[in-house]
């Protein structure tokens, strides 16, 4: 069984991964959308009938584990209702309420989630299993920044997008994609947007937020492969790009 984590267009990009992953070992599961399993009576009804067939579960890889999320609880209530439980590469700021006895955790970095929970497996953010197709090079500058929770307290320049945020997990990943290789450059702060862009070649500049997740799967997984990215670790550095937006205006 699969328990899948909702979440936004970035995340589309993790369940294909993770579909083309599992594919490839294969590895059969039934999904769940865990928005279903948050109704008790349902939650109830489908654990029950899956759990002989499936005493294991998988939990698609997000970066969710975060205080101000609720997530953490949700996932924990499903998974306690199996037997062994593999959690897919997540970020781990702090160790989640699930049996250690019966869960396996694989992080997706080696700072963050290493300082939280040094036992557990290191493997790649399930994008980067990823092959999307060339796109045809792209023009100009895209400034795709967040705009949610996760959000700096700084203005956000003329032109952003929060692409991210146009769609959600179920929404076409390639589509996602077709939107990032319209552009030559990238200015983000969102992980997905950031790797889709590395995946198509772009030139990408990543800029902090208000967890260390991005600076994590920075140093982790996209600088030591990929060239075109490029970290800056001064949150103050978002300002600057309003005058990239005033130069593309004239």
């Amino acid at each position: 069984m699969e328990i899948v984590n909702s979440g936004n267009w970035g995340d589309a990009l993790i369940h294909a991964g993770q579909r083309a992953f599992l594919s490839d070992l294969g590895i059969a599961t039934v999904p769940v959308p865990i928005a279903r399993l948050r109704k008790d009576k349902l939650r109830h009804r489908i654990l029950a009938a899956m759990r002989g067939l499936h005493p294991k579960a998988i939990i698609t890889g997000s970066g969710a584990y975060r205080d101000f999320y609720n997530r953490p609880a949700e996932l924990g209530v499903a998974a306690a209702r199996f037997r062994n439980v593999l959690v897919m590469p997540s970020s781990f700021p702090f160790r989640p309420e699930l049996d250690p006895d019966r869960t396996i955790f694989w992080r997706r970095d080696m700072l963050e989630s290493y300082e939280a929970m040094p036992e557990a497996s290191f493997c790649h953010d399930m994008a980067f299993y990823l092959d999307p197709a060339p796109r045809a090079p792209g023009k100009g500058v895209g400034i795709m920044l967040r705009n949610d929770v996760e959000r700096l307290e700084l203005d956000l320049p003329e032109g952003n997008i929060d692409l991210s945020n146009e769609g959600t997990h179920l929404s076409d990943p390639d589509l996602f994609l077709d939107r990032i290789g319209a552009y030559e450059v990238i200015h983000t702060n969102r992980l997905h947007v950031g790797i889709g862009a590395a995946l198509l070649g772009r030139e990408v500049h990543l800029y902090a937020s208000r967890t260390r997740k991005l600076e994590s799967i920075f140093k982790s997984s996209l600088e030591p492969f990929y060239p075109n990215v490029h970290y800056h670790s001064d949150p103050s550095d978002i300002l600057k790009l309003k005058h990239i937006t005033a130069r593309q205006d004239h």
